[in-house]
């Protein structure tokens, strides 16, 4: 009985190399992007945007950096989960959410409340006038 050698399925391959492909474009990306917001000054960059947009840049940012120290740490074989990472990373998400809560609360629609205070009081009357209408009747 003849044995092959070891060689890879032909769709492990093909899965692989298209993995491979989309890391390098993914990374290609990230390089490129890196460079447009290297080119400008951080203080330039944060004076143009407004103090909402300002906390959501470093915040993203701060994420974005966690992040890639995390796969940088996995790929020499290190637990990131075992390192302070992690509380970094639940930290920055817990400013995040925090983030979100305020512009959630900026956004959110506003009550009048004389506005609903006259509503209720003319609609209020007019129960109490037509009750009293049919109570002479």
């Amino acid at each position: 009985m003849t044995t092959k050698p070891n060689q890879p399925d032909s769709d492990v391959e093909a899965d692989f190399n298209a993995r491979a492909t989309q890391l390098e474009n993914s990374l290609t990306e990230l390089e490129t992007f890196l460079s447009r917001l290297d080119s400008v000054s951080y203080s330039t960059l944060h004076e143009s945007l407004t103090p909402v947009d300002q906390a959501r840049f470093d915040l993203t940012a701060a994420y974005t950096l966690n992040s890639l120290m995390w796969a940088y740490l996995r790929t020499r074989g290190v637990d990131p989960k075992q390192t302070q990472l992690k509380s970094e990373l639940e930290r920055v998400k817990s400013y995040m959410d925090k983030l979100k809560a305020v512009v959630d609360r900026q956004t959110a629609s506003r009550i009048d409340k004389q506005a609903s205070t006259r509503l209720m009081r003319n609609a209020l009357w007019q129960q109490a006038h037509a009750k009293n209408k049919k109570d002479e009747q």
